[in-house]
């Protein structure tokens, strides 16, 4: 029986409807029911010739769905665009209730189409606030309304109205853009009373006004335009420029061939004029150039210029074809470097190895070597390079060794040492210091003092237990080592010799093991019930995944996981469950844990639902 409740709580009989429903239903649907209205549902089980004991529940049905959100999209100044979201079902549609600005306190209605998502309110107020409303229309009536208020725009002038940058023909205007205008009016004026303007639309902020007298005071004003009605007027003067000049040039970044011309832009300007070349007194070391640069352009390197050499630069502003005054400065370029720091850093009874500092400039360097008895040997080596092993020597013999710097075709001056090779059979000095400074699960890093004389280190590896020895040469210029791709826990032997040419001195020994791979931590059971479990871990930085096993099967899991339900267990039994964290191919160790198949115990409470 559905029965539909008064405001007191009282039954309404005379609008009781009945349902009969077979004896194998358990649920039903109860159908064309008013909106926000009490109702009270009794069920009677029928027997034949008898009807048997009943259960009564008390429900509401819920409002009729109203729109969402319902807002304001756009202000003008005499209407309003509202919006919003139209509900699901069977709409009818959508009511909005329009203030009458003619008429305080009153309101008149619009009924639109229920698939209408938007609307526009016009012929209201300039600055006016609006209390609006819209309801949802269905066949049961309408819904409960949405209101907001909303305000029409006020028409207001033109801010932060800026004119600047004047030239001797052009004046830059900037503005702030008035919210809802649909363009601008920008107006100038001369002293003699000439009066130009120009109609911008919406998106304008900027403009170049041109064709103006040099030396002249305008008025330039500014007004919003809303569709017909043009808004209030902003005003400001300005005067043009006698003429245009440059007012800061600099020279940077002074090289041995390039320097970094800049300069202050001139607005209005079409374009520059930069001319350079030798003072009088280095006449001859250069010719004198000069090239058309573009208005945009406040910045030049020039390149290719002598060494050493002092230069007078001008800059011309272009205006058109008119050209203004220039402005100059001088600068000297730096003269050809020597190569800094250079030195032996090792040598051998066959190989000097030597090294040095970058150069500023430098394109090469020519490094030559020779002894009293040999003429001299070079090479070319790029810029980039600042060491190098000179190799097929002489042993016991003294060599010069000299390197300059090459600044394209000129060489700079050059600078000398001299070191002697050592002998064949000199005793070869071991290696000192040798320490394992850091210890990774599949690394170690080994550290060393340099040892003087040698042309490089064979650094050694084997396992303790089983394993093949490895080794690598490094060069004499190394103190550190990182040998990789190391077992796990393992112990490891360790040497490292110094090389002499082809000759291999004695071989210092140092031991090391590697870190064990971490295991899963806080591996347990939660939420068993008498036939499904739940594990849970934290999880392992680093992992490729997980081999979850118990019984006799196993589950490989990716990295992501961190727990994972196991059903179709037996009641009563014990499991073993274990889980390894895997490294690609390398199982970590194994953590485990034992759980019993246990029953929950439910309370099961007899209600009658109302679906």
């Amino acid at each position: 029986m559905v029965t539909p409740l008064n405001s007191k709580g009282h039954l309404l009989s005379a609008q009781q409807k009945q349902l009969d429903l077979k004896a194998d239903v358990s649920t039903a649907m109860v159908t064309e029911l008013s909106p926000k209205t009490d109702y009270s549902l009794t069920l009677y089980a029928i027997y034949p010739n008898l009807i048997g004991n009943s259960a009564t529940v008390t429900v509401k049905t819920t409002p009729l769905p109203k729109v969402s959100n319902f807002r304001v999209i756009e202000e003008g100044l005499f209407s309003l665009r509202l919006g919003w979201t139209p509900p699901f079902g069977k709409v009818i549609g959508v009511k909005i209730f329009i203030p009458r600005s003619n008429r305080p306190g009153f309101t008149y209605e619009q009924l639109l189409p229920g698939d209408i998502s938007s609307h526009v309110i016009d012929s209201l107020e300039e600055d006016k606030k609006y209390t609006i409303s819209i309801y949802t229309i269905y066949p049961q009536g309408p819904s409960e309304p949405v209101s907001l208020v909303g305000k029409t725009l006020k028409l207001v002038p033109v801010k932060q109205f800026l004119v600047q940058n004047a030239t001797t023909d052009t004046v830059q205007a900037r503005w702030a853009s008035v919210k809802g205008a649909t363009g601008y009016r920008l107006t100038w004026a001369s002293p003699e009373g000439h009066i130009e303007n120009i109609n911008l639309g919406d998106t304008f902020n900027f403009y170049m006004v041109q064709g103006l007298h040099a030396g002249s005071e305008y008025t330039v004003t500014i007004n919003p335009i809303f569709g017909d009605i043009e808004g209030p007027v902003t005003s400001t003067k300005i005067k043009t420029l006698e003429s245009s000049a440059v007012q800061t040039l600099k020279v940077s970044a002074v090289s041995t061939s390039t320097a970094v011309v800049s300069w202050n832009s001139v607005p209005g300007a079409t374009g520059y004029r930069l001319a350079w070349g030798p003072t009088p007194e280095f006449s001859g070391r250069d010719r004198p150039r000069q090239l058309a640069l573009n208005g945009s352009t406040t910045e030049y390197q020039l390149k290719n210029v002598a060494h050493d050499t002092e230069y007078v630069l001008t800059l011309y502003v272009l205006f058109g074809s008119v050209v203004g005054p220039g402005i100059s400065a001088t600068f000297r370029t730096s003269p050809l470097g020597y190569v800094s720091n250079f030195k032996v850093s090792s040598y051998t009874s066959t190989s000097i190895d030597v090294e040095w500092s970058p150069i500023v400039g430098a394109t090469e360097y020519r490094l030559s070597w020779n002894t009293d008895d040999n003429g001299p040997q070079f090479q070319y080596l790029d810029h980039t390079v600042l060491s190098h092993q000179i190799t097929d020597l002489s042993p016991q013999s003294i060599y010069t060794i000299t390197i300059r710097a090459v600044y394209g075709n000129s060489e700079g001056p050059e600078i000398s040492l001299s070191q002697s090779t050592v002998s064949d059979s000199e005793p070869i000095q071991a290696v000192r210091e040798v320490k394992v400074v850091d210890i990774g699960v599949n690394s170690f890093t080994l550290s060393w003092r340099k040892t003087p004389g040698v042309s490089g280190y064979k650094i050694s590896w084997i396992p303790f237990l089983r394993g093949n020895e490895k080794s690598q040469v490094v060069s004499a210029a190394s103190t550190t080592f990182t040998i990789n791709n190391l077992r796990e826990s393992s112990a490891y032997k360790i040497q490292v010799s110094p090389l002499v040419g082809r000759r291999e001195g004695s071989p210092v020994l140092v031991t090391a093991r590697t870190l064990d791979l971490p295991k899963v931590e806080g591996f347990a059971a939660l939420n068993t019930t008498s036939s499904s479990t739940i594990l849970n871990w934290t999880r392992v930085a680093d992992v490729s995944g997980y081999l979850l096993s118990w019984r006799h099967i196993s589950e490989t899991l990716g990295p992501a996981f961190s727990s994972y339900k196991i059903s179709d267990l037996q009641y009563g039994r014990t499991y073993i469950f274990t889980i390894r964290p895997l490294y690609g191919e390398v199982e970590g160790p194994i953590s485990t844990i034992y759980q019993r198949i246990c029953k929950i115990s439910l309370s099961l409470i007899n209600h009658f639902e109302i679906p």
